[in-house]
């Protein structure tokens, strides 16, 4: 399998990381519940910095420079607050690999590898309007590039750059329109986060507590040891501002966050705005299509119950991890068992967690059925003993 190379490296990581961390505190083994550490980090921060934030083009750099320079441990918060949106893409992107390499990501799992990309494309669009929002040299230089890509768009391409700018020129409306977005996205996060959680009965949402206080450590430290600056205001930024006729004129200097204003980074070292647009269209296509890639031997296979052995007793219903398990009443069927567990095909994982549950021999899986499981597990008892 292509994952192969991928998933023995990852284990190796892991291993090197019990030795630092431990088993029991691993990040690798909490890679979709740190994200949300980040969320509540972005959320008490974000919170902050908007009370003192005024979202137009003559006060919006004052404000931040306020924020920076004058406020009593306003670089604090506002260094937080960019750390920890560096942080939340990273480990959305490692808990996504991870979910690739280990091979769960298809089948039974397809909607929680949609709404993941969807939330990764969510992530992308509230950091790279957290950027626009400083209204520094480098937000304008980035907002110019943004525009000219988007009427690159065909047919509505001049229609969602219009939309996004609050009208034809970049003016107070823009960063109004800016603000809109970076708050409005996070609602969308939130329902999205429960659609990917859907189908999980147990989902590890939050990391334990030392975890957590060592990622809040190494935020503070990094946020103390590299705080952020304010780059220096561009002039003729207290009147609407005409977008640039083309991403070029960017001089070296430039800072662009590969995290996310990579589409504008290569814009800028003058690739095509239709290749850039494309490659931007690509990605999350591409994750899109990736669980019907490969078809595993499994597909159409699920968990079978035998009617006659099953009891009602539920433990299948309790143990199930994907939901795929529902209790019917089972009517007048001469038995005076009330109910009967009932496979859901498109949720069953064939993990075979309901076999092991299962006292009355009442569930299989077909391509593993309980007699052929037992007798391996007899023979490997046996090999070990000698």
């Amino acid at each position: 399998m292509y994952t192969e190379p991928f998933q023995r490296a990852t284990l190796w990581l892991e291993r090197g990381l019990n030795n630092v961390f431990s088993q029991k505190y691993n990040p690798f083994y909490y890679h979709g519940a740190l994200p949300n550490f980040f969320i509540w980090a972005l959320f008490i921060t974000g919170l902050i910095l908007f009370a003192y934030y005024q979202p137009t083009l003559a006060t919006a750099y004052s404000s931040l420079h306020y924020i920076t320079y004058e406020l009593p441990f306003g670089n604090l918060f506002r260094s937080l607050h960019r750390y920890a949106s560096d942080g939340m893409m990273i480990f959305v992107i490692l808990h996504m690999c991870r979910v690739w390499f280990t091979d769960r990501y298809r089948e039974y799992r397809i909607l929680p590898w949609v709404t993941g990309v969807v939330l990764l494309a969510i992530v992308f669009a509230i950091g790279l309007t957290g950027y626009l929002l400083i209204w520094d040299q480098e937000a304008v230089t980035l907002a110019n590039i943004t525009f000219n890509l988007l009427k690159r768009i065909p047919f509505v391409g001049e229609s969602i750059s219009n939309f996004v700018m609050a009208g034809q020129v970049i003016s107070d409306y823009t960063l109004t329109r800016f603000m809109f977005l970076h708050l409005g996205f996070p609602l969308l996060m939130m329902f999205m986060l429960w659609m990917h959680y859907l189908r999980i009965t147990r989902p590890v949402s939050e990391p334990p507590l030392p975890l957590v206080l060592m990622m809040a450590g190494g935020l503070f430290v990094t946020s103390a040891a590299l705080p952020v600056t304010l780059e220096e205001l561009p002039k003729g930024l207290n009147a609407a501002v005409p977008v640039l006729s083309g991403p070029g004129s960017v001089t070296s200097e430039v800072y662009f966050d590969l995290l996310y204003a990579w589409p504008q980074y290569l814009a800028a070292q003058g690739i095509s705005p239709i290749l850039v647009l494309l490659l931007v269209l690509a990605v999350p296509l591409g994750l899109l299509v990736v669980p019907y890639l490969q078809k595993k031997a499994m597909r159409g296979q699920y968990a079978q119950v035998t009617r006659e052995n099953c009891t009602g007793c539920s433990l299948c219903y309790n143990d199930c991890p994907y939901e795929a398990i529902t209790m019917v009443d089972r009517g007048n069927d001469g038995t005076r068992f009330k109910r009967l567990a009932v496979v859901d095909a498109g949720r069953c994982a064939n993990c075979g967690l309901c076999v092991g549950a299962c006292a009355f021999k009442a569930i299989e899986i077909p391509r593993r059925d309980t007699n052929t499981v037992l007798a391996e597990i007899e023979a490997t008892l046996a090999a070990a003993t000698l």
